[in-house]
């Protein structure tokens, strides 16, 4: 009897579980869908190891412009420009979602979650949405963990991948919906850069 006490318990501890994690999402997806734009602060570790940190502008459709130290990477959906300011050098691609580079929030808010299995946590008063990929996914991770703010943005994503080490990403200090002008969105070459089209 107190076998299946434990086991039913797991199973609505499961279950509630999962639909909180439904409710999470879906309030994370309705907020999103208030954005046309936002900047925030972000920092990206690998492995425990910082690797970078700066400023992140994003505009709807993964239009994108990551302003750091000594890289920028600027997206207009379609093309990819990757200058690095070190060495004066741009490498420009075709925008590929699949590029660890290429930063889609609409990717992780909407596409993510169709091809996983959700469920909730809850750390230190803060929401956590986890995202496990479903077998025969395209999914390049084992587990996702997004830890989302009162006001439904996501604050931190944990990405757990056992061939190249985990990463973590933070965003702060949102400014939404700027009216940012595509143009912020685009790349030309500073005069004297060695540029190589990939496209």
């Amino acid at each position: 009897m107190f076998k299946l006490c434990v086991v039913l318990l797991f199973f609505f501890a499961t279950l509630f579980a999962q639909d909180k994690a439904g409710v999470l999402l879906k309030a994370v997806q309705d907020k999103f869908e208030t954005i046309e734009d936002l900047s925030a602060n972000i920092r990206q570790s690998t492995g425990g190891k910082e690797s970078l940190s700066g400023k992140i502008f994003y505009k709807e459709e993964n239009k994108f412009y990551l302003e750091l130290k000594n890289l920028n990477i600027v997206s207009n959906g379609s093309t990819v420009w990757n200058f690095n300011k070190k060495e004066n050098k741009v490498i420009i691609n075709e925008f590929d979602d699949s590029d660890p580079s290429a930063l889609s929030l609409s990717e992780i808010i909407n596409e993510y979650p169709e091809e996983s299995n959700l469920t909730y946590q809850s750390a230190n008063g803060k929401d956590i949405l986890v995202v496990i990929p479903k077998p025969g996914s395209d999914l390049n991770f084992e587990r996702a963990k997004l830890w989302i703010s009162k006001d439904n943005l996501i604050e931190k994503i944990s990405i757990e991948r056992t061939s190249s080490g985990d990463v973590v990403i933070e965003l702060s200090n949102y400014k939404l919906n700027q009216n940012l002008s595509d143009t912020k969105f685009t790349f030309t070459p500073p005069e004297g850069s060695t540029v190589i089209d990939l496209r």
